[in-house]
């Protein structure tokens, strides 16, 4: 799972989340013009983790589990008991990195750890400072250049957590049992 907001004024924009089905991975995201769809993109994205059998997610850093809590302190009505579930169980990649696992970048961020494993962005100045200004632009014109280049955004932050929790699960493979 990816998310994308807009922590100045406290609202969430774009999931996107990428699943394996059927041998082969899904990407589908979800699309908030503005704060009055927050909660009808949030519906939608639980309606497809419903339908996963066991669903785990795995994020890239803590921002995904802060916007769970919030979306079920905001839509308490949605979610129950399988989202407390959901919560509990994800992945945070950031913290199975931090002091673990040592990768040749400069910092221990997904754009650094995934260019280095060969992941690359479309956008050659995508960041989370970027995707901010870009929703700010789109909110201005509507362009829908705009919303697309965001949404490909999350959609390839998405891969590229998915790069790194492959490239971890072959390197604890590739381990000495008991190391």
């Amino acid at each position: 799972i990816d998310v994308e907001g807009d922590p100045d004024r406290g609202y969430y924009y774009c999931i996107g989340i990428r699943f394996e089905a059927a041998g082969s991975s899904v990407q589908s995201s979800y699309w908030a013009d503005g704060p009055s769809d927050e909660e009808r993109m949030w519906a939608e994205c639980l309606v497809a983790l419903n339908a996963i059998d066991k669903p785990r997610l795995i994020s890239y850093g803590s921002y995904e589990t802060s916007f769970l809590r919030q979306m079920k302190k905001r839509y308490p009505h949605l979610g129950g008991a399988p989202l407390d579930d959901l919560i509990k169980s994800t992945v945070n990649l950031l913290a199975v990195v931090y002091a673990q696992v040592y990768f040749p970048t400069y910092s221990n961020g997904l754009k650094d750890i995934a260019r280095h494993l060969g992941f690359h962005w479309s956008h050659s100045a995508a960041s989370g400072l970027a995707a901010l200004c870009w929703r700010r632009q789109w909110e201005l014109s509507r362009e829908p250049d705009l919303k697309q280049r965001l949404l490909i955004y999350n959609q390839e932050d998405c891969a590229a957590a998915q790069t790194v929790a492959e490239a971890l699960s072959a390197l604890s493979r590739s381990l000495p049992v008991g190391a």
